[in-house]
């Protein structure tokens, strides 16, 4: 049983140090060396089982304190990122001090704090793994140490019978575990949803991305191109994709310093929420309903397709600038969850251009200004209007120019000169500005636009997976009697990343894991009760189907139908309790019986297959053995229980029997013991 003790212990060790691996800030180094010493731990209590004197545990213990007060105020600042790892360290600690239930107890604790700390800091579907082997082998210990005690508290022996810890043990813990995690899921899904005020955590870290906020520096976008982490998951109702391509719309940026762009700041306008949704313009000719997950940004912009005209989510309110930018009222902590209706038509619902979407004054103090001017009016020549303009500057970029996301150094010129008339190569913000001035230069009003382009389609899900390599920049040009509209004269370039099958089925349970557990609502529980509410209505239309073929009322049928119900758990009921408490006959032997029949098969005195109790009591021959079964006929086949002198006088039985050094050579000689 020792062995089966430590086991467990070991297991639910590893299940928190796994746990504590989902929280965002704790390195793998840490997490490494919280493992090491789990690893020396072991060959410890295999081999050398030593106490540790209890003052040096007390130093120890005030030497893991100041070090989580020291990684609280000087390191990480978060209150369960540093109580994480003090329980960590902890935990590993503990594990050389495993002498009695009490110490192996206080590992399942700090285990189980792990755990919670995990569940408050991760989004992972990961979790649900851990948490569900924890509760498995907790039952599995609670087990384990029930029986040492029990076993303790009768002075026999701190051994179990050797085939209790078989498959028949293990199954029965993993169907009790199953059913605990049952009664789990229907609380969950039925408990009403709340917020908890401070007990709230940011659900994971922001994401840094450069280019949307008030200011974008040439280059801050391409830096983005080798991360693959993931920004949002924009999922299309239907399940099919668009046949469009998506231009996931973020910020726009207006006025040109030469190295990168600001944004002119014409105030905003607040949103009124109406009906649940914050209308921002009337609908398109070719309208979209998108389901947005956005990560935690460090921006206050909120993404959705180009031409957004409605959205709707939990927020308190929005607002949107002259540009059409939609804006919180501050950068999100925690994972956002809305929806968004966008007209793919490529015409941007925004106001006219105002003076600064002409400014081109940079030109005109730039070295090489007058050369842009003239390259721009090379590309118009001949062209009427500014549509026409507009599209022959983005073929002459797509056609003269190259996607490069490794720039050469500077010479000493700007980006814009560097890319114009010397390299011809960068990537999408050297392109968006490129058009956007050239266009201002010919007279056409422009703006650069930072956003996303649409990422990977999961079809298992119907959903776009949007990465930070997937960020982009393009331009909108005034175009007279349209308005804004869209043009993208960055090439086509291969993707960085392209996902794997299990990836694509592993960010879809990702996905749901967070749709339906993390981001579970009132309203989730409201459509359950309808959904189950329907269906409930519809069986007992089918129930009452041949009682109405057989000429009763609606409200006999019901009444029919229920009483047949009613029969037929308590037939259940009755059966269940039959099999509980039907034979007491079938119970095992007490543990006082088993330990002299222990004592007797040392002796060489075994207990034959075929022989009864009271029999194989005869053929020894012994008062001692004679009163040992009389209580076990009593308390197996009786009912009753000893009382507290008679089991001692058992104990006093089986120590004599224990003593005893002659036996007289039983009918048969050593026997076989049987299967009890």
């Amino acid at each position: 049983m020792a062995f089966h003790a430590l086991t467990v212990t070991y297991i639910i060790s590893l299940l928190g140090l796994w746990a504590v691996s989902l929280i965002g800030h704790i390195s793998p180094a840490f997490i490494m060396f919280a493992g090491l010493l789990v690893i020396i731990s072991v060959a410890y209590n295999q081999k050398t089982r030593k106490a540790i004197p209890v003052g040096a545990w007390n130093t120890a213990a005030v030497a893991v304190f100041l070090f989580f007060l020291a990684d609280f105020l000087l390191i990480s600042g978060e209150l369960i990122v540093s109580g994480s790892r003090f329980l960590t360290v902890l935990l590993a600690l503990k594990l050389f001090d495993l002498r009695t239930g009490k110490d192996h107890f206080i590992v399942f604790s700090l285990a189980f704090f792990q755990i919670l700390a995990s569940a408050a800091s991760t989004i992972s579907p990961v979790f649900f793994a851990i948490l569900s082997l924890y509760i498995i082998f907790s039952i599995w210990a609670l087990i384990i140490f029930n029986l040492r005690r029990d076993l303790q508290n009768s002075g026999l022996s701190t051994d179990a019978p050797r085939d209790i810890f078989g498959v028949r043990f293990f199954l029965s813990v993993i169907g009790l575990s199953l059913f605990c995690i049952l009664i789990t899921a229907v609380l969950f899904f039925s408990i009403p949803r709340m917020g908890v005020g401070i007990f709230e955590r940011n659900a994971s870290d922001t994401l840094n991305v450069s280019g949307f906020s008030d200011r974008m520096d040439l280059g801050a976008i391409g830096a983005l191109k080798l991360d693959s982490a993931v920004v949002m998951r924009i999922e299309m109702p239907d399940g099919k994709r668009p046949e469009a391509p998506l231009y996931i719309r973020g910020a726009t940026l207006d006025l040109y310093h030469g190295t990168g762009w600001s944004r002119h700041n014409a105030g905003r306008r607040l949103l009124k929420k109406e009906d649940g949704s914050f209308n921002i313009g009337g609908p398109g000719k070719r309208s979209v309903e998108q389901r947005i997950w956005l990560e935690p940004l460090d921006t206050d912009v909120l993404f959705a397709a180009s031409g957004v005209y409605r959205l709707s989510g939990s927020f308190p309110n929005l607002w949107v600038d002259p540009a059409g930018a939609i804006r919180l009222p501050a950068p999100p902590f925690s994972r956002l969850e809305y929806s968004a209706w966008s007209d793919l038509s490529g015409v941007i619902p925004s106001g006219p251009p105002e003076p600064h979407y002409l400014d081109a004054s940079y030109l005109d103090t730039a070295r090489d200004g007058r050369t842009i001017k003239r390259l721009s009016s090379a590309m118009t020549q001949g062209k009427k209007n500014a549509l026409e303009k507009a599209l022959a500057i983005q073929n002459y970029l797509r056609s003269n120019f190259s996607y490069n996301l490794s720039v050469p150094g500077s010479d000493g010129s700007t980006p814009l000169e560097d890319f114009l008339l010397r390299t011809k190569e960068g990537y999408c913000e050297h392109f968006a500005t490129a058009m956007t001035m050239l266009l201002r230069a010919s007279g056409v009003p422009a703006r650069v636009v930072t956003g996303f382009q649409q990422g990977e389609w999961n079809g298992l899900g119907g959903y776009f997976i949007v990465r930070q390599q997937d960020a982009h920049s393009w331009v909108e040009a005034y175009i007279d009697d349209r308005g804004w509209m869209r043009f993208d004269p960055t090439p086509a370039s291969a993707s960085a990343y392209a996902p794997s099958v299990i990836t694509l089925y592993l960010d879809f349970m990702r996905l749901k894991w967070n749709r339906y557990v993390i981001q579970y609502s009132f309203t989730d529980q409201q459509r359950l009760v309808k959904g189950a509410r329907t269906r409930a209505a519809g069986l007992m239309d089918i129930l009452k189907e041949p009682f109405k073929t057989k000429g009763y009322s609606g409200a006999e049928s019901g009444a029919a139908v229920l009483l047949a119900l009613i029969l037929f758990i308590a037939a259940a009921f009755a059966l269940i309790l039959r099999r509980a408490y039907g034979s007491r006959a079938r119970s095992k032997a007490p543990a006082y019986y088993i330990e002299m029949l222990k004592i007797l098969e040392a002796k060489g005195i075994g207990k034959l297959s075929h022989e009864t109790p009271a029999e194989f009591a005869k053929r020894v021959g012994d008062p001692y053995v004679d009163e040992v079964t009389r209580l076990y006929h009593m308390e197996r086949f009786g009912g009753q229980s000893p009382l507290e002198d008679e089991l001692a006088g058992v104990l006093k039985a089986l120590e004599e029997v224990r003593k005893k050094q002659s036996w007289g050579q039983p009918a048969g000689g050593a026997a076989r013991r049987s299967s009890r």
